[in-house]
């Protein structure tokens, strides 16, 4: 009988101490200015909030792996919202939404007053990136803590917008048609995934390969997206002022990089820590989507760095 008493309490002593466990993620659309943005959630939204914003082209999918572990292992409340014609999210046409940063940091701003969320961290990838510092900018105060992976705020990470004179920078101050047409161009040849079809440098895999493809095609998507990409000029012309703000906020810093991204190299990690000394930097050896390619390592840093800087979350 002692001995099942022991039990009992071993058994509820660990029911106490151990952290809250969620039943994963659940997903549902929330009306934001008339449109259905698509998001994931999990977590009690009582416990510190973390929110994710996705990168080009994919969506929320892209961090599905990561927010499941960490609510299954951390009390965190975690969500992520498609943007706009990305993901399951509405597709409004060009005439009726204006693809820019501006108005993507708007919707997404508006997206987590109707979510009841005003204060928390974020974690942004690649186009995530200007949009999160565009909310950090609106309202510092509401940020608790800034994660990046693979998304630059200069251009030490950047190699093809260093030239001045370089086609991107060019394309950004006069728009090129040509830029446009080869960009829509290569969006329209996906197919797809299937054997003998199928490249992969990114190791994003075929589930967020194949919901990328039926995404962008839809219809008036691709010239959406050519409207957002010729608005990236005005990241770059922020790049300064950011930077200034990132000195100022004194917040938790975590910045993750797969090293394997040639498009925003590791030097923009590093550059990170020229604002932020107090940044913790790890450089993996993974692609540019590390959440699809390596998300078991991912979770486990976030968690660190969550557990690490847990007073300072609330």
């Amino acid at each position: 009988m002692k001995s099942v008493l022991i039990l009992l309490t071993s058994l509820l002593l660990a029911m106490v101490t151990s952290p809250a466990r969620a039943d994963g993620l659940h997903e549902g659309w929330q009306v934001v200015d008339g449109l259905h943005l698509f998001y994931r959630e999990g977590g009690n939204p009582s416990d510190p909030t973390l929110v994710f914003l996705h990168g080009n082209p994919l969506s929320s999918l892209m961090y599905a792996k990561v927010m499941e572990d960490l609510v299954a292992t951390r009390r965190v409340h975690v969500i992520a919202v498609d943007y706009p014609s990305f993901g399951y999210s509405d597709t409004p046409g060009r005439e009726v939404y204006r693809y820019t940063f501006d108005h993507l940091a708007d919707t997404v701003s508006a997206f987590l007053a109707a979510r009841g969320i005003h204060r928390y961290g974020l974690y942004m990838q690649d186009y995530g990136v200007p949009i999160g510092f565009r909310l950090i900018d609106r309202q510092p105060s509401a940020i608790t803590s800034i994660i990046v992976q693979n998304g630059v705020i200069h251009l030490d990470g950047f190699p093809s917008a260093q030239d001045p004179q370089g086609e991107l920078r060019r394309h950004w101050d006069s728009r090129n048609e040509t830029v446009d047409a080869r960009r829509a161009a290569y969006a329209r040849s996906l197919g797809y995934p299937q054997a003998g079809r199928w490249e992969d440098e990114d190791h994003m895999g075929p589930d967020a390969m194949l919901q990328m493809i039926a995404a962008e095609q839809r219809p008036g998507v691709i010239d959406a997206r050519n409207d957002l990409w010729f608005d990236y000029g005005s990241n770059v012309e922020r790049y300064p002022h950011w930077q200034a703000l990132l000195r100022g906020l004194h917040v938790p810093v975590l910045v993750l990089w797969g090293k394997r991204d040639q498009f925003f190299t590791t030097p923009g990690a590093v550059a990170y820590r020229r604002d932020a000394p107090q940044a913790e930097v790890h450089i993996l050896d993974s692609t540019h989507f590390a959440t699809l390619d390596q998300p078991d390592e991912v979770a486990r840093l976030v968690g660190q760095f969550l557990d690490g800087h847990a007073g300072e979350a609330r």
